[in-house]
């Protein structure tokens, strides 16, 4: 699978969870930059390159994603481990 196909399916994978459209892109000058900006009417999530590289990287990232989404709101680490630990 190519890089695009990838982001594609993980754009759809998201959102599936939260069941509304977001803006998908990668960042390739900070390849470890994970930002959910909900501020627009379209929610416009960035995964750093990274996220192509390492499958777990990029679960993780969708993953902090699907929470702000759901929350509406960025989450801190605390209560992001706590979500990870629950499901």
């Amino acid at each position: 699978m190519d890089d695009a196909e990838f982001v594609e399916r993980m754009k759809e994978r998201i959102e599936s969870a939260v069941g509304r459209a977001i803006d998908l892109e990668i960042d390739n000058e900070e390849a470890q930059r994970l930002s959910v900006d909900l501020s627009a009417a379209t929610p416009r999530v960035v995964f750093g390159a990274d996220a192509l590289l390492h499958d777990g990287m990029a679960r993780m990232f969708m993953q902090y994603a699907i929470l702000c989404l759901r929350e509406q709101r960025e989450v801190g680490e605390d209560e992001f481990l706590r979500y990870l630990r629950r499901n």
